[in-house]
């Protein structure tokens, strides 16, 4: 029986992610590119894209269906995959947290 390293398998998040489908405009070093923002929580979200952006780099993401107004957000890639990437977004400013409207 193989042991599990539990220490690999903590999520490290400090709020859980929320479940939402709804379509996004981000930037990158190589352009302006669309996905689909699948979850979120206060400091991150996950796009699923096409697009295959490196880890580390930094993105702007526009939510232009939040509160009735666009919004921007700046985050760095933390991980990716065949579907899409995590992004960590930049704490410099206090109203981060997403309240998206359905």
């Amino acid at each position: 029986m193989k042991k599990i390293d539990r220490e690999k398998n903590i999520d490290k998040r400090l709020k859980p992610r929320k479940p939402y489908s709804g379509h996004i405009f981000f930037s990158s070093d190589h352009g302006v590119h669309e996905g689909r923002l699948k979850n979120y929580s206060r400091y991150g979200l996950f796009i699923e894209s096409t697009v295959s952006l490196p880890v580390g780099e930094t993105i702007t993401i526009a939510l232009p269906y939040m509160d009735g107004k666009q919004t921007k957000f700046k985050g760095q890639v933390v991980w990716c995959n065949q579907e899409g990437f995590g992004i960590e977004l930049f704490r410099n400013r206090k109203d981060t947290y997403l309240k998206l409207v359905k």
